[in-house]
């Protein structure tokens, strides 16, 4: 509920703001007591529009020359330390992923202090960050909402394939995704697709689309497969930022109420979808290609008009959560 309780903290950011507006309106003065000047703070929230409430903050990215990484193999070089104080001789707080995103808070010298995503508060070099202003809506109607859906791999990226060569990832994925977007238009939602033909797209292009359009929920659709045959199997719904956490339980258990599919749950992800876009987001595995008892769901004439069923319900469920029909 952490997502829940942020909002209701902007909310009472902006009373606190509001008023301290009206008292200043007023000009309220003690002639016992002289008149201070305050010193002027950023501030963290900022109001952008009002139809919806939509409101901004400063959003910081981890950078690392890719010069200095691997992108096969991890290293030491994809980690920059996030340090107590604006020192490099500083105790190290914790160490974040490149291109992980946290709260901008503050700015000394050569360094930006930041809220990180474990809630770390801590220094980072201004060589290592990128910034950039993030918006977002405060409780929208469901026709104010809007949702890109990313049908995983395309073109010349297969993904996944059935034993039997019948079924292939990134044709279904593709099915899928219009299952989806056809449903959540249904009710209102606007939905946008990080691609609608069998073309392939690098990983950075879909995080790009995800940010441009200013996504309230991006969903990157997949199906798995295992290292050997009936190793496992079921549905498992990925998030990387804790602020995604209740997006994916909704979702997660929401899918388990419509599928016959074994549910996995909910599980942290650190992929480069879910990581590198500053939008809550969401990676779905809807069963395995070398299960036998999931390929025999998937195949399933109805199976993706239930996955987008139930999609529906835990956008809807997190939406009603979140005030979004208020």
């Amino acid at each position: 509920m952490k997502r829940k309780i942020k909002f209701t903290i902007i909310i009472l950011v902006i009373a606190i703001i509001s008023a301290g507006a009206l008292i200043g309106q007023y000009n309220i003065k003690s002639e016992a007591q002289p008149t201070v000047k305050k010193k002027e703070q950023e501030s963290f929230v900022t109001i952008v529009d009002s139809n919806p409430l939509t409101v901004s903050t400063k959003k910081v990215q981890v950078y690392v020359d890719p010069a200095l990484y691997s992108t096969t193999a991890e290293t030491a070089n994809d980690y920059v330390a996030l340090k107590e104080s604006p020192n490099a001789k500083s105790a190290t707080l914790v160490n974040l992923y490149r291109g992980e995103w946290g709260v901008y808070l503050a700015s000394q010298n050569d360094w930006i202090k930041i809220n990180s995503n474990d809630g770390k508060i801590g220094w980072l070099k201004k060589e290592n960050t990128q910034i950039m202003t993030s918006t977002r809506k405060v409780k929208p109607t469901l026709t104010q909402f809007k949702v890109v859906l990313d049908a995983g791999h395309g073109g010349i990226d297969t993904g996944a394939e059935s034993d039997d060569g019948t079924l292939t990832e990134k044709e279904l994925t593709l099915q899928t995704v219009k299952k989806i977007g056809a449903a959540l238009e249904k009710i209102g939602v606007s939905v946008a697709y990080t691609r609608t033909q069998d073309n392939y797209l690098a990983l950075e292009d879909i995080t790009k689309k995800s940010m441009a359009e200013s996504a309230d929920l991006f969903i990157s659709i997949h199906y798995d497969k295992y290292d050997y045959d009936n190793g496992m199997n079921g549905q498992t719904t990925y998030y990387y930022y804790q602020d995604d956490k209740f997006a994916a339980t909704s979702i997660n258990t929401a899918l388990q109420k419509n599928l016959a599919l074994n549910n996995n749950g909910i599980r942290l992800g650190n992929y480069f979808v879910l990581r590198q876009s500053n939008r809550p987001s969401l990676l779905l595995e809807l069963g395995y290609l070398n299960s036998d008892s999931d390929l025999a769901l998937i195949k399933q004439a109805d199976f993706q008009d239930k996955v987008a069923t139930g999609i529906v319900a835990g956008i809807q469920t997190y939406g009603n959560e979140l005030n979004l029909n208020q």
